[in-house]
């Protein structure tokens, strides 16, 4: 792995950032089948509430926590395959003599 500094890792972080957003929103106009999930998981949000709302303040807790960790989780692991999706990519141009190799990429 290439070792990079705090801010070469935040400018990282900001372009899979701004890339995925844009990937998304492109997703949500290109495929219908993900335009047709995402309207109904917006539909059904209040009743995803209302239901957790019936339950235990503990139980409630519990559910939404753990919504809450796969959010995060999910969105370490988009992030890590993204990059690895880069690093993949610019091995593959190296590969077939597209790139020079430089230094730094192993």
């Amino acid at each position: 792995m290439i070792k990079l500094s705090k801010n070469e890792w935040n400018a990282i972080k900001a372009l899979i950032s701004e890339r995925t957003s844009f990937a998304i929103l492109n997703l949500k106009e290109t495929n219908p089948r993900y335009a047709e999930i995402y309207r109904h998981q917006e539909k059904s949000w209040e009743t995803v509430i209302e239901v957790l709302n019936k339950l235990p303040k503990e139980d409630k807790l519990t559910v939404t926590r753990y919504y809450d960790d796969e959010v995060h989780r999910f969105s370490f692991e988009f992030d890590a395959v993204y990059l690895q999706g880069i690093w993949d990519g610019i091995k593959a141009l190296m590969f077939f003599g597209i790139i020079g190799t430089g230094s730094g990429c192993k």
